[in-house]
């Protein structure tokens, strides 16, 4: 019997669906949504597209599909690009209405950072709107403490926005790193394992 909810790499054709997950939290006419992205505009369907391809080429870009719908996605960036910076990783999740409340967020996060550990990723990091409080208390849920903040940082919808950036250690500190690989260099089945094992417990 197939599973009810499925966690997968997002494809190309996934953007429309994704954007309207994304979109409120641009343009909402609540302020409590439509401040958790600095973006003044959503993005095109055809730049969105562009985003999945970049990211996927090197992170996990990962979506939860439940009976053909999506529910949210999750993926990891280079939160500085510069080559010494390379062990950590800037992670982001948004989740439609009907993910949010039933443990989603905390199993895709824990899928991507298994996944990002094979990577050799050893830290994380999620910059979030400080007024954001259901994020910050889901990522302090997920093991994220704060680790600082910026003070009006950011100006949307007539007000400045403060930031505050949060982290977690999520494998030991080696004292010769080895350099990140790229998701597309982890063995298939590898990946297939974690992302099958997350979906299971979503059952």
């Amino acid at each position: 019997m197939s599973m009810k909810f499925t966690l997968r790499f997002a494809k190309p054709d996934d953007a429309e669906k994704l954007l309207e997950i994304y979109a409120p939290f641009v343009i909402s006419s609540d302020r409590t949504l439509s401040d958790v992205s600095f973006e003044y505009e959503v993005p095109s369907v055809e730049e969105f597209t562009e985003r999945i391809k970049n990211i996927s080429a090197d992170y996990p870009y990962i979506v939860c599909e439940h009976e053909g719908r999506l529910l949210g996605y999750v993926y990891a960036h280079p939160y500085i690009q510069r080559a010494a910076y390379q062990w950590g990783a800037e992670v982001t999740i948004y989740l439609a209405p009907e993910g949010q409340g039933r443990g989603l967020g905390k199993v895709m996060y824990e899928a991507l950072e298994a996944l990002l550990r094979l990577q050799g990723t050893v830290v994380t990091y999620a910059c979030i709107t400080a007024s954001n409080e259901h994020s910050v208390k889901m990522h302090e849920a997920c093991g994220y403490k704060i680790i600082g903040t910026f003070n009006n940082t950011g100006f949307k919808h007539g007000h400045w926005l403060d930031m505050v950036w949060m982290e977690k250690v999520i494998a030991e500190h080696p004292k010769q790193p080895a350099l990140i690989k790229k998701i597309g260099e982890l063995p298939p089945e590898t990946v297939t394992a974690v992302l099958k094992e997350a979906s299971a417990r979503l059952q």
